[in-house]
Parts: C-alpha cells; structure tokens; sequence
C-alpha cells in the first residue's frame, strides 16, 4: 500500500510540473504536502495498529498458553479426583463395615449388660429375701430355745447363717457322747422349726477343749470326741426329731476353733461346745447365675 501510494504521488507530482503553471504548482505541492502529512498520519496509525494488534496476539497467546495449562491442571484434578473418589469408596465402605460390627458388638454387650443386670437383680432379691428368712429363724429359734438359754444356749447370725450353739454344760457330761434328757429336749424344739423350715442345709459341728485325752479310753484324741459327739447329735435329729437325713451333715473340728484362747476351766468351759450351723440352699440362686 506505502508503494501505490509513493508511485501515484510521483507521478502527480510529474504531470503537475509539466503541464501546469507556478501558481497551480504551489497548489499542487501544498496538496502533496497534506498528502504526505495524512500519508504519515496513516503509517502511524497504521504503525500503532500493527503494536496494538501485537499485543492482542500477545495477549491471546498468553491466554491459549493459559487455558492450555488449565486444562492441563483440569485433566489431573479430574483424574485425582476419580481416584479419590474411587479411593474413598472403598475406604467408605471398610469404615462402614468396621462401624457396623462396632455396632453390632455394642448391642450384643448391651444385651449382655441387660441380662447380666437381671440376674444381678434377681439374684440381690433372692439373697435380700434369704438374709430376711434367716433373721425370721433366728428369732423363731430364740423364742422356741428362750428356756434353754441359761444353760448355754445361743443364737446368731454369721455371714448370712445362723448359729444354735449348745454348750457341753446342756448336751454332754464330761468325757461322753450320750446326750442329757434337757440337751434331748432342746434337740427336739429345734427339730421341729427344722421340719418347718425345708431350705435349710444343716452342719453340725462338734468343739472339744485343749485339754488331751488319756490313753487307753474311748477316744483316739479329741478329733475322735467331737466327731462322735456331733454324729449322736445328727443321730438324735433325725431319728427322733424326724430330720430329713439329706439336709444334715456331721463335722468334727476338735479343740482347734476355739471361742476363747486360755487354759483356764471357765474358757474350756466355753470352747466345749456343738454348733449347729444353719445355711439357706442356694440351688434357686445358682440357678439364675447359671441360666
């Protein structure tokens, strides 16, 4: 376009100074001259077109280079996220199991927890309703035995048993197993509540004192007195006081649980002695702890 432009120019610019006069051709180049002023003005503009179309470029290659690095970033953050996704799933899925068998497994130690806390229960009623039963005996025992009392005759209760001690004094003579008419009689009261009373586990325990047996007698040694001394006293029971035979067991603890240590008469006194020690079956609560 420069080129046309320059070519027309001088070839007006010819033609004027040949074919017309000095007053035309003043004219003429004033013409030229804006010609070549708007000529100029043109290149530029032209020139300022051509930077200005440079920067566009510029600008849109840098924003292809941008959206091809975005793109770029888009397809590994959607390949990244396709593979979390993936990932997760199956870590969803594992932490999903592990909580449902967690689940599972505090349900099952709560039913559990519920079964135990009723046999807990059951079993609390059931020994708060013996330890009532057992004071009711003991206080049955102490009015039937009441007449029997200042002869060496006590009742108690000890971790949830009672306890009818029978001093020698009511039962025995020295050196004998054969029971005194009022040891009979206490015997026999005692063998009725026993009836009444069906579960009752019965031991009868026989104590002797420290002091030792002669040779040559009746008894091996003192564990040889109080075993037979207890067995007579079962023997009574069951036979004349009609004691289910079942429910009773004979035990000989010799002189070595004595109520008091001493040698004196009046603490021999004391450790000769048959206990009969009354314990409630347990068979029921068994029973619930082992359902």
């Amino acid at each position: 376009m420069k080129k046309i432009i320059l070519i027309s120019s001088f070839v007006i610019t010819s033609i004027l100074i040949s074919c017309v006069s000095s007053g035309k051709y003043d004219a003429v180049v004033y013409s030229r001259d804006s010609l070549q002023v708007l000529y100029d003005s043109l290149m530029d503009l032209s020139k300022s077109q051509e930077t200005q179309l440079q920067q566009y470029i510029e600008v849109i290659y840098d924003l292809e280079n941008m959206n091809k690095n975005l793109n770029e970033e888009l397809n590994i953050t959607k390949d990244n996220y396709d593979k979390l996704k993936s990932n997760s799933s199956s870590t969803t899925k594992d932490l999903m199991d592990n909580i449902e068998k967690l689940q599972r497994s505090i349900a099952d130690k709560q039913r559990e927890m519920l079964e135990f806390q009723d046999k807990y229960n059951q079993v609390q009623n059931k020994l708060k309703s013996r330890e009532e039963a057992m004071a009711k005996l003991r206080n049955r025992l102490q009015q039937a035995l009441l007449g029997f009392a200042d002869k060496g005759m006590t009742v108690s209760i000890k971790n949830g048993k009672v306890y009818v001690s029978l001093s020698n004094q009511l039962l025995f003579s020295t050196g004998s197993t054969e029971i005194d008419d009022k040891g009979k009689e206490a015997l026999l009261e005692l063998a009725k509540i026993l009836n009444e009373q069906q579960d009752i586990n019965i031991l009868v325990e026989g104590h002797t004192d420290n002091q030792q047996i002669r040779p040559g007698g009746r008894f091996k040694d003192n564990w040889d007195l109080s075993v037979m001394r207890s067995t007579e006293v079962i023997r009574y029971l069951t036979v004349e006081g009609q004691v289910d035979p079942l429910r009773i067991t004979a035990s000989g603890r010799s002189e070595f649980f004595p109520i008091e240590k001493g040698d004196s008469q009046e603490i021999r006194a004391i450790n000769r002695r048959t206990e009969i020690i009354l314990t409630p079956k347990l068979e029921e609560i068994l029973d619930i702890i082992n359902e």
